[in-house]
């Protein structure tokens, strides 16, 4: 059945309305008609199973019939913090790390920054995650953050059990040393282009991350992004299909 995404609570037995995007998606694109049934997700841990009821040219009624939990939500807490890079990029690391399974997305400002798109549009990242969700099955969307400060990082870093920094300097130390495991709340961090600076190192180092090396290619901020994740989460054992 085709998946839909509604920011508002569901309960079985109540009708509810799908509009804009979701509405056009559901009526022009996939041609859906009365009496069709489909998954419609809210954020919380369950599937709705719904029944389109009435289509019309401005919105779709729908009447949930059944709900079941969701199996495809991470069962790990990994937040990544993204120093911003240029909006097309930005856009397609929020859309990846929602599929791998990243609860919390932190887009924030550094020293070496090249994208000029300092206000990063977090409400439009979050409704790219919301829609990410269809494709992978979640039922949660990926928690995108306002943009923060460098120092608005480090101060939040103290609230995680294992912090790791991709580091282009490193040499040595790389994910293998690192005992993850699914109760630890992981916190990733990114630069952009421009990599960091070494104060910025300085103050990751400071506030208990480990430095990480990615290997002696320089990879785009996007690729170290998304491939890093993915390798945190085969680790976590998120890639095993329970």
């Amino acid at each position: 059945m085709k998946r839909f995404f509604l920011s508002q609570r569901l309960d079985v037995g109540h009708k509810y309305k799908i509009d804009g995007i979701e509405h056009n998606h559901l009526k022009n694109v996939l041609r859906l008609n009365e009496g069709d049934q489909i998954i419609v997700v809210c954020g919380d841990e369950f599937d709705y199973t719904a029944q389109i009821i009435q289509i019309t040219k401005g919105d779709t009624t729908i009447v949930v019939q059944d709900k079941t939990p969701n199996i495809s939500n991470p069962k790990s807490d990994v937040t990544v913090f993204q120093a911003l890079v240029k909006s097309e990029n930005m856009s397609l690391i929020v859309q990846k790390l929602t599929e791998l399974g990243v609860t919390t997305f932190v887009p924030f400002l550094s020293e070496f920054i090249t994208s000029k798109d300092k206000t990063n549009k977090f409400q439009k990242l979050q409704e790219i995650s919301n829609q990410s969700i269809k494709q992978c099955k979640r039922s949660k969307p990926m928690n995108v953050s306002p943009v923060l400060s460098f120092k608005e990082v480090l101060t939040k870093l103290k609230d995680y059990d294992v912090i790791i920094f991709a580091n282009e300097c490193e040499k040595t130390r790389n994910l293998n040393e690192l005992n993850l495991t699914k109760d630890n709340k992981i916190a990733i961090i990114i630069g952009s282009e421009g990599g960091f600076s070494s104060s910025e190192i300085e103050s990751l180092i400071n506030a208990k991350a480990s430095s990480i090396s990615l290997g002696k290619r320089i990879l785009r901020a996007e690729t170290a992004s998304i491939g890093l994740t993915a390798v945190v989460m085969y680790l976590l054992g998120e890639w095993n299909y329970e």
